[in-house]
């Protein structure tokens, strides 16, 4: 009994240290192996609403940085790629409404056109110019613009999601 109990401690040590070679998809190993270093400016803001861009960008160098083994790099003339885009639409209608007439749900749309440019041979790699994301919310008590960051916030996360796994996963 001792003896099927140590070899069957054995094939689990073994087994969970040695991996059974699965790999997250998305972590970029199709890219060019010349391409180690990315830069990604703040995208430019083609809409009314404030600082919309800041979202977007830090959710996307952020996802960049989580998912790729591309090192992120302040400035583009240090980059082997850059990533760059600009936010062409960002709109926000009511849904639905209380009983009082007020409005209690909102849809945010966000559209940006997004560029993926090999530096080394300045080749475009990716394009997208029309990538649209939307999120809903709920206003509950009168904040309308803390739960539209919040919401702002949440979208920025899905379209840099969206925005990483297309150059990760489509190259």
């Amino acid at each position: 009994m001792k003896r099927i109990i140590t070899y069957t401690l054995i094939l689990l040590f073994i087994s969970v240290f040695a991996g059974c070679g699965y790999k997250v998809s998305g972590s970029g190993k199709y890219l060019p192996d010349d391409l180690k270093t990315i830069a990604i400016p703040d995208f430019n803001n083609r809409t009314t609403k404030a600082e919309a861009e800041q979202f977007v960008t830090f959710a996307i160098r952020d996802e960049f940085i989580k998912r790729s083994s591309m090192k992120l790099v302040d400035r583009v003339d240090e980059a082997d790629a850059l990533l760059e885009g600009e936010i062409i639409n960002f709109t926000i209608k009511p849904l639905s409404y209380s009983y009082l007439g007020s409005t209690n749900q909102y849809t945010v749309n966000i559209t940006l056109n997004v560029t993926f440019i090999n530096l080394k041979n300045d080749s475009v790699i990716y394009q997208n110019k029309n990538m649209t994301f939307s999120e809903d919310y709920e206003i509950e008590s009168g904040d309308f613009f803390s739960q539209e960051t919040e919401a702002i916030e949440r979208i920025s996360e899905k379209f840099a999601k969206g925005i990483v796994s297309a150059l990760l996963e489509n190259y």
